[in-house]
């Protein structure tokens, strides 16, 4: 009998398997040049295995990106005060993921990010909501700019890398979200 609220360890397992194995081979080639078989064969899995656990190849940088995610909303600390704090936090975290997101940036696949991190800010940041001295109607927008701030700040700081810190990347973004960068 199955339980709904389990998590299949064996799942979990050939989730990491693929997903450690789609990384190796995307160290050394671009996606459209790896293929299913290259994938399960360096996992050890079958091709069944692939397809019982995702569709598409790109399904399981989603797997990892949504994993991310996750593991930054949960350390969140539960007292951030102001959109800035937020954002400090925010890119502290990806620089503790940096080789991650630049693997994705360097082969095309920041898209990918950019769709996640758009939907944390949209729909999974309801801290946001309380720390936002807006009106309702406006915490659409507010969010919308903060996704679009972190993602092309992140890509260009990681593409790019003139060797800026996080502490300097966090003052720029607190400057920028305080307009003091435009007076």
């Amino acid at each position: 009998m199955r339980n709904p609220g389990r998590v299949n360890p064996m799942s979990v397992r050939s989730k990491s398997a693929l997903a450690q194995a789609l990384l190796s081979e995307l160290m050394k080639k671009e996606l459209c040049d790896i293929s299913i078989s290259d994938i399960t064969e360096r996992a050890g899995l079958s091709r069944q295995t692939f397809y019982t656990n995702f569709s598409k190849k790109e399904d399981i940088l989603i797997f990892l990106l949504n994993g991310l995610f996750a593991k930054y909303s949960k350390q969140l600390p539960a007292m951030i005060s102001t959109p800035k704090n937020f954002i400090i936090d925010y890119l502290i975290f990806w620089d503790g993921n940096k080789e991650f997101i630049s693997l994705l940036f360097s082969r095309g696949l920041g898209y990918l990010f950019q769709d996640r991190n758009r939907t944390f800010f949209m729909e999974e940041s309801s801290r946001l909501n309380s720390i936002c001295s807006a009106e309702p109607w406006q915490l659409p927008y507010i969010k919308a700019s903060l996704a679009g701030l972190t993602y092309e700040l992140l890509h260009l700081w990681i593409s790019k890398d003139q060797g800026l810190s996080v502490n300097v990347l966090t003052s720029l973004a607190g400057n920028l979200l305080s307009g003091k960068i435009f007076v």
